[in-house]
């Protein structure tokens, strides 16, 4: 028989009484609900004891439903409706104004253009508060952000080498007015060690995710209260406050890291075209977007090709120009390092029988791969291994490789270049810069993956896969593949590129005319 607890009274609870505000006493909330179908806006007292800090962009907590949730303030007005029946804000988180008046308005209009909630947002522009690096500018005002002149310009420059984004950098800093700033983003960490190691005109502020949490938001509140005029941030920095007339530049804008990956997966040269009517945009790269060479074809956009009196074109061979790459990474070998890209990963991704050809498969239907030289055959869904392989079709027991990836094919390139040392650069070992090594090396890479560093070759392998995947963008992604790749060519004769294309394929004439703006036009007609 179950125990009986003894009853006990319930105690009711006296609502502390809290003065409210005697000017503007109601304050208009964006809370945040967590529930996407209900309001973003709600009205709530404002208490008086910090009645002063209550301007609109300062986060705060209120109650809503069982809860204490977080919001932020948009405005404050007197209410015409009973105040009584509102609930009383239950904690001022800063004191000071995260968000701007022009920085509420990006939100909102992202919210509608990616069909989402203004926190979904917020998480990603503001970076996480953390209170100790706010004591630094506690009795600091703000500097009021000035309005826009209506000088802007947005312009985009497509570059040739990676020497010719710190160049535009300093012409754009030495350009720059009293009070304007140049926000940079660009797609990761390492752009920005290559970026600092050359001279630039301003030492800029870093908003990485890199840097330590404090550091990230102590840099974050240096932009707001010091009017830094130089910053450079990864992808979230574009929602960085600026003053009026300032600009705002952009490498590589069709990069993958370019679009946020959680959602709403917000594209940042999306948010940067939101923020037009106020700061001058500046695109830059091998290879736009088509979105910008659509805009280029408008007007709104002037582009033009950034020009090197002393560039040299380089040897271009492809897959049926009679030269294999074997033999030109042996030729690039004798004159300096060798970049061979690819987009297989792993080891040997699927097998196939060697009597019958079927493609190997579990018993649960998932391919059989191989993941390095020592492991057993694994499947790729249930993970199953087995030592010893038997074709479940013609019960053969000798297998063949019909997908290789980077591992073994830098095992059989070792072998037929031997005396070299070879490295291997992928996404969970990447491999960041080779500019220090004095002996010539090999190097294997993942698209993405590529090692700074400059190369007598560059072999650019699995075009025609990538190219013919069933993508809107898969074109566009090669192309901005090849010509970033080209720019990694030592500048110098007998520097030599191998397309793994057909020489009458479209990105191949695009290649061989160098001119990436008319072959992406080709895509818009």
């Amino acid at each position: 028989m179950a125990e009986v607890k003894p009853l006990r009274l319930k105690t009711q609870r006296v609502a502390k009484k809290v003065a409210i505000a005697q000017d503007n006493p109601v304050a208009q909330i964006c809370v945040d609900t967590g529930i996407f179908h209900l309001p973003d806006t709600y009205d709530y007292l404002v208490p008086y004891e910090i009645s002063e800090f209550i301007v609109p962009g300062v986060f705060v907590k209120i109650p809503f439903g069982k809860t204490e949730v977080m919001g932020f303030v948009r405005s404050r007005n007197e209410s015409a409706i009973d105040v009584k029946s509102l609930k009383i804000i239950t904690k001022l988180i800063s004191h000071i104004p995260l968000l701007t008046e022009e920085l509420i308005e990006i939100i909102e209009l992202t919210c509608q253009r990616y069909a989402c909630k203004p926190w979904d947002v917020i998480r990603s522009a503001i970076p996480a508060r953390v209170a100790a690096a706010e004591k630094a500018f506690q009795g600091i005002k703000i500097p009021e952000i000035s309005s826009s002149k209506g000088k802007l310009e947005h312009r985009c420059t497509i570059t040739k080498s990676l020497e010719d984004l710190p160049k535009i950098v300093n012409q754009t800093l030495k350009k720059l007015e009293k009070g304007q700033q140049l926000l940079l983003i660009v797609p990761d960490e390492r752009d920005i060690k290559q970026l600092l190691t050359y001279y630039l005109e301003k030492d800029p502020v870093l908003l990485t995710s890199d840097l330590a949490k404090s550091d990230r938001y102590e840099n974050y509140l240096k932009t707001r209260f010091e009017n830094s005029t130089f910053i450079i941030g990864t992808r979230s920095a574009v929602f960085t406050p600026l003053n009026a007339d300032s600009t705002i530049m952009i490498l590589n804008d069709s990069d993958e890291s370019m679009y946020e990956r959680r959602f709403p997966s917000w594209n940042v040269r999306d948010v940067a075209l939101l923020r037009s009517g106020e700061f001058s945009l500046h695109f830059i790269g091998a290879s736009p977007s088509l979105e910008i060479i659509r805009l280029s074809e408008l007007g709104w956009i002037k582009s033009k090709a950034e020009k090197s009196v002393t560039y040299r074109r380089p040897i271009v061979n492809f897959a049926d120009s009679g030269i294999s790459d074997i033999a030109l990474m042996k030729a690039g070998l004798k004159k300096g390092n060798v970049l061979v890209v690819m987009a297989e990963t792993g080891y040997i991704n699927s097998v196939a029988c060697q009597k019958c050809r079927n493609q190997a498969r579990c018993e649960c239907g998932g391919k059989i791969y191989l993941p390095n030289k020592s492991a057993l055959l694994t499947c790729a869904i249930c993970e199953r291994t087995s030592k010893e392989f038997s074709c479940v079709w013609c019960d053969g027991k000798i297998m063949r490789s019909i997908a290789k990836g980077s591992a073994r094919i830098a095992d059989e390139i070792a072998k037929a270049v031997p005396g070299y040392r070879v490295l291997l650069s992928k996404g969970g070992a990447r491999i960041d810069d080779i500019t220090d090594l004095t002996e010539n090396v090999l190097v294997l890479a993942s698209y993405g993956c590529e090692p700074i560093g400059s190369y007598s070759t560059v072999i650019l392998r699995s075009l025609e896969n990538l190219s013919n995947r069933v993508e809107l963008r898969s074109l566009e992604i090669v192309r901005r593949m090849i010509f970033e790749n080209r720019g990694r060519l030592k500048n110098e004769e007998g520097s030599a590129i191998y397309l793994d294309l057909a020489s009458d394929n479209s990105l191949a004439q695009g290649f061989i005319k160098n001119d990436v703006y008319s072959n992406s036009l080709l895509e818009l007609a």
